[in-house]
Formats: structure tokens, sequence, C-alpha cells
């Protein structure tokens, strides 16, 4: 069999080689005619696959190593009878993660605390209900909105949009829906991006087009006095770059790009096509050793009745030592000083090489007297106490 391969899945030759042959190319230049003779088409969220991509081919099962699946014509491939699968969840520790991540960075430089804050967590599902856990446990107000969810619990815990953006932090974790009663495209836009109060953070690590991004652009140059952390974009890799220039964090597609998530993506496409093709799995992601994995919190002189400004101060130390997001941004941020033609191509070259990022539970935490509610947090991040 010939199996095509977006180049940038974590180890796809080696995981899909047990199948056939396999090849591996730049999922933007995935074309209609290097699919002639293919069997397996294996994506990400770069990749349009659709009848214009498909037809005239022999594939006959597609993976997409992302949790979202907005690039995909799922009816298309039921219609040819093409299998398909995908790989929600993979990578959302990363995600959750990123997002605290990012909520530290911005509120230890300007001097904010978690005191009273609430968040809006716009989708429930897979990252946005590890969110919700962790932000209950920092003492975070949540404010959930997932019409879907409320529609099929009744739970009253579910709320409206407009009770989401009144939140001093506001995420979104919705897939990208172009019509129908869940329509997610434009779902913030020039009517309710003004509902957003002076001092809030609006973090986006669904989809770019979730957001309006020209209606936040005029925002922000109307008057920028909120916070903004953006991974995705519209148009990618050809963004906004007047937005880019405003936004207080920006990185380039990356949140969920941990060295777990992207494995597990692989892993879940490879197990799927091991069942599709009645094969026994032969391969196994290897997991290297993480070094300086060790976070030390002695140095903070931590009491059993931590109070506030410590807390903050421990919770920054442990996610600045597993991830510097200042640095993403900074390097996406550095495409504003490329010539226009050249920027839409750095874009994609800082997600092609990524360096190593490793999640939370592959950290350890020494402290010699740790407080409960520290311990009860770290617990939650999937730390381990040393």
């Amino acid at each position: 069999m010939k199996i095509v391969i977006d180049e940038n899945i974590a180890f796809g030759k080696k995981a899909f080689s047990q199948f056939g042959d396999v090849v591996l190319v730049n999922g933007r230049k995935i074309t209609n005619d290097i699919l002639k003779d293919a069997d397996i088409l294996i994506v990400r969220s770069v990749t349009k696959v659709d009848k214009d991509l498909l037809k005239g081919t022999k594939v006959r099962f597609v993976g997409t190593a992302t949790i979202g699946t907005d690039h995909i014509d799922k009816d298309y491939l039921s219609q040819k009878e093409i299998a398909f699968t995908d790989a929600a969840g993979c990578n959302s520790y990363a995600v959750t993660e990123y997002v605290f991540t990012a909520i530290w960075r911005v509120y230890s430089q300007n001097n904010i605390t978690l005191k009273n804050k609430s968040i809006g967590i716009i989708g429930v599902g897979n990252i946005g209900s590890k969110v919700k856990k962790i932000s209950e446990v920092l003492g975070l107000k949540t404010i959930l909105n997932d019409p879907p969810l409320q529609r099929k619990t009744g739970d009253k815990k579910y709320t409206d949009l407009q009770s989401a953006l009144s939140a001093d932090v506001i995420t979104l974790h919705v897939p990208l829906n172009e019509s129908g009663v869940d329509k997610t495209f434009h779902l913030l836009n020039e009517k309710n991006i003004s509902l957003i109060k002076k001092g809030s953070m609006l973090i986006n690590t669904s989809r770019g087009a979730v957001v309006d991004n020209i209606a936040l652009l005029k925002r922000l140059k109307k008057q920028n006095d909120i916070f903004t952390v953006f991974d995705v974009w519209e148009n990618e890799p050809a963004i906004n770059y007047e937005l880019l220039n405003l936004v207080t964090i920006a990185t380039p597609h990356i949140a969920g790009y941990s060295y777990e998530g992207k494995v597990n993506g692989t892993v879940m496409i490879y197990e799927k096509l091991c069942e599709f093709l009645n094969e026994k799995p032969k391969w196994e992601p290897p997991y290297s050793p993480i070094y300086n994995n060790v976070i030390d919190l002695d140095k903070q002189n931590l009491s059993q009745q931590i109070d506030d400004s410590q807390l903050f101060s421990a919770l920054k130390v442990i996610f600045e030592h597993a991830y510097n997001i200042e640095n993403d941004s900074s390097k996406l941020k550095a495409s504003l000083n490329l010539p226009l033609e050249e920027r839409a191509k750095y874009f994609d070259l800082l997600r092609k090489e990524y360096p190593l990022r490793r999640e939370l539970n592959n950290y350890f935490v020494k402290c010699n007297q740790i407080p409960e509610k520290l311990k009860n947090i770290i617990t939650e991040l999937r730390l381990k106490i040393v």
C-alpha cells in the first residue's frame, strides 16, 4: 500500500511503514495528483480533505491527527465509504496547560491576582472540562457556555454566551461549525466583542475563525484595554499582521504541540488503522526522559497557611519551568520584521521546527513542607511530588 502522510506528524514514517510505502508530504502541498495511487491518507488541520482532493483516487482510509475536523468533508467520505478517524482528546492536556501558563504569564506581568476572579469557558468538551476542573481547584468562579451540552443534559450550570463574556478570563474551546444551530463561525463578532470588559483576558486556542479577527482588530485599535492570547488565526498561515502586533501573547497554532500531544495523535490514528486493516500493532512510541524535570519550591519559603500571593508565586514557578510561552510569542512576533512575502512561510516553519515541550505530568515538585492547598492543585495538574 501507499500511505501519504503530512510530514509534520510525529513518527509518521516509523509508525506507518508497517503497512506499506510511506510518502511524507508538506500538508499544504498534498494534492489530488499525489494521491492518485494512494490507499491511506493521514493529515493534520492544514489539509482540506474533500471531493476535490480525493476524486479518482484509491484512498480508502483517512485519518487526521487532530482534535478538530472542520477541514474534513465527512459527508463525502461517508458517501464514498471511505473510513475516517480523528484524534479527539490527543492534546487536551497540552492545550489546558497552555491556557493556564498564559494566564499566569499575563497576570504576573501585570500584578493581577486570581482572587475573586471568574473564568468563562466556552465549550466544555475534552479541553474545556479540564480547564473547568483546574479552575475550580484554583478557586476561580466558572461560567460555562456549551449549547449542545445544555440541550443534551438540561443542566442549569450552562449559561448563555453573554454571561461567559462577562468573565475576567474568557477561553474558547469549541469546534468550527460554519452553519447550523451550533454555528461557531465568528461566534465572537463585532456585536459581542464590545461586551468584553476592560481588563479581561481573551484566549483562543480553538479555531481562528471562531473569532472575527477584523472585529477584534477594530476593538483593539479603538481601545486596547483587554489582554489577548491568540494561538489560532483566520487565514493561517497568512494571518492578520496588524492583529498580531496588538495581541498580548501570539503563538503559531502550537497550543497542543506538546511531545505527548503529538505522539498521542499518531498513536490514536495508528491503532485505528490497525483495526481497519485487521493488523496487530507492532510500533510503540518512544518516550524519552526529561532532564531538569525537578521544580524546586523550597526557595519559595511556603507556609502551611499559604496566602494567595505565595500560592500565585509557586504556581508561576511551576508553569514557567515547564513552558516558556513568552519565547513562542516573541518568535511569532518577530515575523513582523520580515518582508510580507516571507511571513506565511515563517509561520509554518515555526510549527515544523517547534522545539520539544513536555507536559506537566513529566515533572516533579520538590518541597519539604508542601501546603495542603498547593498539594491539591499540583495533583490536579498531574505533577508528581518528591
